[in-house]
């Protein structure tokens, strides 16, 4: 997969699709599939426009993302994407109107554009309409409608509002794989090894959106799989009222410090709580244990 900054030379046909992506759900994997699909009729690579940042953060709505970019990268090279074009959200691309912003593509060669039927761009926010107008001489456009589930309209914020109500299976039937943190293994304070459960501590961005809660789910560690507990949040049973990640590897023995890792979210396993004692949390770790083995 192919990263260049919008404006840089490209030497190749492609079909891109505009948005930000910023998780890739359901909805978006139709956009994929509609460019993959005008890709092989015109003989172009799939590109797929995003930014290098969080763009919410700038505009002073939102802090947190669902994905850093390296994540979504990852995402976009899993799914197929050939070409992921980047541009930074700051204050001289707000300013772009809508044909700024599209003229920078027609220096490409482009054989096609897809967007969602609600995607606007541009200081102006033009629509799909529009942005069809403006291309009419250039190349195609075609516009993906609305994708629902269970009566809902599939989007980044419902994905968002799952995560942040701790529902990961809501979440992860919109996604287009589990829920997942990379981050770099870091040393702890080694609480878990008191217990007789060792735990991988992750340093992630601090903008990642995180689900606070106890999860049962999988790490990636040297392309090698292993079951797992995720603690997210606090650790209140020993008074520890900061936020961390803590990864208990199940059937793993060798040494993570500074491995990065990914760790995917599958079952909500309960809500984190503070315990009487060290062996009460003791037996609740081997309960969780029992639970994920048996998943």
């Amino acid at each position: 997969m192919q990263v260049i900054k919008l404006g840089q030379k490209l030497n190749c046909p492609i079909v891109v699709c505009l948005g930000f992506f910023g998780c890739m759900h359901k909805g978006h994997i139709e956009l994929l599939n509609r460019a993959k699909l005008r890709a092989k009729q015109t003989d172009s690579k799939v590109a797929l426009f995003t930014f290098s940042n969080n763009h919410l953060a700038v505009l002073g709505k939102d802090n947190y993302t669902a994905y850093t970019y390296d994540e979504r990268l990852v995402i976009y090279r899993s799914l197929g994407v050939d070409v992921v074009i980047t541009a930074e959200f700051n204050a001289e691309f707000k300013s772009l109107s809508g044909k700024q912003f599209l003229s920078q593509f027609t220096a490409y060669d482009l054989q096609g554009v897809v967007c969602g039927f609600d995607h606007h761009c541009g200081s102006d926010g033009i629509d799909c309409k529009e942005i069809s107008n403006y291309l009419a001489d250039v190349c195609s456009v075609d516009i993906v409608d609305q994708v629902t589930i269970d009566g809902q309209k599939v989007s980044t914020t419902l994905v968002r509002t799952y995560l942040q109500q701790g529902n990961i299976n809501k979440a992860n039937s919109l996604l287009s794989e589990p829920f997942f943190l990379l981050g770099k293994v870091v040393h702890g304070r080694g609480v878990g090894k008191t217990l007789g459960f060792p735990t991988a501590n992750i340093q992630v961005d601090a903008e990642k959106l995180l689900p606070y809660g106890v999860y049962g789910g999988y790490i990636d560690i040297d392309d090698q799989s292993f079951r797992a507990i995720t603690n997210i949040g606090k650790v209140p049973t020993f008074n520890i009222n900061c936020n961390s990640v803590e990864v208990f590897v199940l059937n793993y023995n060798g040494n993570l410090y500074d491995k990065t890792v990914k760790v995917s979210l599958t079952k909500f396993l309960r809500s984190i709580k503070r315990f009487n004692s060290a062996d009460e949390l003791r037996k609740q770790l081997n309960h969780d244990k029992e639970t994920v083995l048996n998943d």
